[in-house]
């Protein structure tokens, strides 16, 4: 109801309104043309004629009388003026003409409202008693002043009680409008920030079962394109050890697209390697994007909205998606979405990195080990032994050329260990038997010309466990072995093996002099005592615990305990 209401009386409707009223007062005129013809100063048809005339120029240029009125008020005073006019030529208060005397009043009330109406009125109020001064008073025109007066007052009012209720109806309205408009500006930006969020979700959903980089990249490509709704999209990776641009990646794939070597990250390659160091984004326009002729070539047939990836200072890539299509709006997304790339991707490259760098660490501490275990203590065994011929020429040489005969054995052996450490290569089938015999040879080769023997002691199936595991236990027990043999003093060792359901336990205990552990542990202060620590590593790389219990002149106790089905690193 409102709505049909405010079209009606809008600015132009109501001058169009009050148009159709003007006409519609000189009815009474056109009926009364014969009446009481002595009491009007001009013929009935002449004053007819001049509201005729009035009310043709009124139409013709009611549009632009219409923008007149409201930019300059003051132009109603001419209205007023004419309206007094014809009620003196067409009998004053008798006048047929009173209704049309009122259209001004009118005007005023609708386009100003009650200021209007109050101004009109007392403005026209002495022009109509000075247009009824031209013509004689009778009793009874005392009544129908008043009631003229009256209405001269009353029906401006009464029209601009309902256009000031318009007015606050319109100005409500628009506020209505401008809130609506507010409303749905902030409705666009929570469905582009929810997309947005959509899509870094999905990103990083999907990007987390992502088994490699390449997968990593596509997923960035299929969320700027499919998601985002761009037409194509280009991403090329760092390779920070390298320091080169390469890898690059094109969804969607095409057959025409250019295979390349990375380039070095260097702002001579093209336009696109100085975006990524100055860290700019650019539009295209068929410049030398890379130093590529193939490649520069494929990527000028379309324009780009080229991005650097940024991981906080780090550059991660760059990613270059068609320019068709892009809006300020979609530009702020594709911003959002591509720090979000950056993000997984550098994420991805420095997971790799690291994994690369704790394997070569773990390989680095792996040789170490085996060469100490195997090599040191050979090359050990090999010294001393060298030592005792020494002292034994030349009174003993016969036992020289046997103790010689024996180290040549010892350094084959060695030979194969280092052998055995560069290819990590190891017999599968190293039983408990093998276990033994090798544990007694390699202690016996040690420490030579002295005696030292091993009481072992096995519980379970040894024979059941993985090589690797197998492996591991016999370099625990080696070292175990051999701190004792050159260290404690004693004449023999004790190595209790037991395989239960879950874990392994090994024992290597002595009654010699003993030793500080915390002591022996410091690498700072005693760099032989390296095997030891070598045991804790690969206890813990092995999901197990390792203990050394020793005091001095108390003998020393290692305790392992391996779980078979645990977490294990490559040791």
């Amino acid at each position: 109801m409102i709505r049909s209401i405010r079209s009606i009386f809008r600015a132009n409707r109501i001058f169009l309104f009050l148009v159709i009223f003007r006409w519609a007062s000189l009815i009474p005129a056109l009926l009364t043309l014969n009446y009481d013809k002595g009491q009007r100063l001009l013929s009935p048809l002449i004053v007819l004629g001049i509201a005729f005339f009035a009310n043709a120029i009124v139409s013709i240029f009611n549009q632009r009388l219409n923008q007149l009125v409201v930019d300059r008020p003051y132009v109603m005073g001419i209205d007023l003026l004419f309206s007094a006019f014809m009620l003196a030529v067409s009998g004053g208060s008798h006048s047929p003409y009173y209704l049309y005397a009122l259209s001004p009043l009118l005007a005023g009330a609708f386009f100003f409202q009650i200021r209007g109406a109050l101004l009109a009125s007392l403005i026209f109020t002495p022009l109509y008693l000075f247009s009824i001064t031209f013509h004689p008073a009778q009793p009874s025109d005392d009544i129908i002043l008043m009631m003229q007066l009256a209405g001269i007052w009353l029906f401006p009012m009464l029209f601009a009680y309902p256009s000031t209720l318009l007015r606050d109806i319109n100005r409500a309205r628009e506020e209505l409008t401008s809130a609506r408009d507010e409303l749905a500006q902030k409705h666009e930006n929570l469905e582009t920030a929810h997309r947005q969020l959509e899509i870094i979700h999905d990103l990083t959903v999907l990007l987390q079962s992502a088994p490699d980089l390449i997968s990593v990249q596509e997923r960035v490509l299929g969320a700027v394109t499919t998601d985002l709704g761009f037409s194509k999209a280009v991403v090329a990776l760092v390779d920070p050890a390298r320091e080169e641009l390469g890898g690059w990646l094109v969804y969607p794939a095409e057959k025409s697209f250019p295979h390349i070597q990375a380039l070095p990250l260097k702002s001579e390659n093209g336009e696109v390697f100085k975006a990524l160091l100055k860290r700019n984004t650019f539009i295209t326009n068929g410049e030398t994007l890379v130093q590529n002729t193939d490649l520069n070539n494929w990527l000028n047939q379309n324009k780009w909205f080229v991005l650097p990836l940024y991981l906080r200072e780090h550059p991660v890539g760059i990613l270059l998606v068609n320019e068709s299509g892009l809006t300020s709006e979609r530009e702020n997304t594709l911003m959002t979405v591509a720090n979000q790339a950056a993000l997984a991707l550098g994420t991805t490259i420095l997971c790799i990195d690291r994994a690369r760098s704790l394997a070569v660490e773990t390989e680095r501490n792996r040789i170490a080990r085996d060469i100490h275990d195997t090599v040191a203590q050979s090359l050990f065994g090999i010294v001393y032994s060298l030592d005792a011929c020494i002292t034994m020429l030349p009174q003993q040489a016969e036992n020289v050329k046997n103790e010689l005969i024996e180290l040549r054995s010892l350094a084959n052996s060695a030979h194969d260990e280092v052998r055995r450490s560069i290819f990590d290569l190891w017999p599968s089938a190293l039983t408990i038997e093998l276990f033994m015999a090798d544990l007694t040879n390699y202690v016996s080769s040690c420490c030579r010309p002295r005696s030292f023997s091993i009481i072992f002691s096995n519980n379970g199936d040894f024979n059941s466990l993985s090589s690797g595991m197998r492996r591991t236990v016999y370099r625990m027990a080696q070292e175990a072995l051999a701190n004792s043999a050159r260290h404690s003093g004693a004449q023999f060792a004790r190595l209790c093996l037991t395989t239960a359901k879950d874990e392994v336990y090994l024992v290597v205990s002595d009654e010699g002099k003993g030793f500080d552990p915390s002591l022996a542990l410091s690498r700072s202060q005693n760099r032989e005592h390296f095997g030891l620590h070598g045991i804790q590593e690969r206890a813990r790389a092995m999901g197990g615990d390792c203990e050394i219990v020793s005091q001095p002149n108390a003998g020393a106790r290692i305790m392992v305990n391996l779980p078979i089905k645990g977490n294990h690193h490559h040791v």
